[in-house]
């Protein structure tokens, strides 16, 4: 598969990508090949949920409870990367019901000894965001 340069797929035009469906197949499937994505593509799919078109947003929500699901730490690691985007993966995490316990995922994430401690930090705040978002 060709390689899509995915920081450009944030500003592109989604809608007239969406009139030609094999590209847009192409791009999905590229997107979604998550174990030969590294932590710098996997954190610039993460921003794509907020792409300023705001197209596709469902399935960009999907994708990124996905990763999660995928590799919790690949996901972590991507997130440090875009750290402005903990906030709005949080709302996608609570709209698509990604934890089934967040405490235990939280210590499962945190106990890895693969975090730095800026990982950590970030594992850190965004557990707590869900946790506030989740109680209003």
């Amino acid at each position: 598969m060709k390689k899509i340069d995915i920081e450009e797929l944030y500003w592109v035009d989604w809608n007239e990508i969406s009139r030609k469906p094999e590209k847009l197949n192409e791009i999905f499937a590229y997107i979604r090949d998550y174990d030969s994505r590294n932590i710098e593509e996997l954190g610039k799919i993460l921003k794509l949920y907020s792409n300023p078109s705001g197209e596709f947003t469902i399935e960009f929500a999907k994708i990124a409870g996905e990763i999660y699901k995928n590799d919790k730490i690949k996901f972590i690691k991507a997130l440090n990367l875009v750290r402005d985007e903990a906030i709005n993966l949080v709302y996608v995490f609570r709209m698509e019901k990604i934890f089934e316990d967040e405490d235990k995922e939280s210590t499962e994430i945190l106990s890895s000894s693969q975090l730095t401690e800026e990982e950590i930090d970030t594992t850190y705040t965004f557990f707590k965001m869900y946790k506030t978002i989740c109680a209003t």
